[in-house]
């Protein structure tokens, strides 16, 4: 029965949590994704003069336009995305490495302490 309840729970955190750090690193580093400023920040007709590429975003709580990244601006994602994913991966495998461990020193602490003893030889 521990052995049964050990794998669901390990199965269970590995699929919930897997690359939770991967993952919202290269959300939040979407290059083609647009930003969205308020119609109050700037006009159309700016936008317009500027030569940028938009498009007007309008719902019942606000008006704004989604500008398009500029050339810098992705630029700068696809750096961060470049450096910061090896460093990602390896915050999200240590975290699954300590999940494991301890779901495995919570079902058999003689055993993971003996194991941990064998591995540090």
């Amino acid at each position: 029965m521990k052995v049964t309840t050990l794998i669901a729970l390990l199965l269970v955190v590995l699929v919930t949590g897997q690359s939770c750090a991967t993952q919202k690193l290269w959300e939040s580093t979407n290059p083609n994704e647009r930003i969205w400023v308020d119609a109050s920040k700037i006009t159309e007709e700016a936008l317009q003069k500027r030569g940028v590429i938009y498009s007007v975003s309008e719902n019942k709580s606000a008006k704004g336009y989604l500008i398009e990244k500029s050339g810098w601006q992705k630029f700068g994602d696809y750096h961060l995305r470049l450096l910061g994913t090896p460093v990602a991966i390896a915050v999200d495998a240590v975290t699954t490495v300590t999940v494991v461990g301890v779901l495995l020193f919570l079902n058999e602490p003689e055993g993971t302490c003996e194991l941990i003893k064998m591995l540090a030889d």
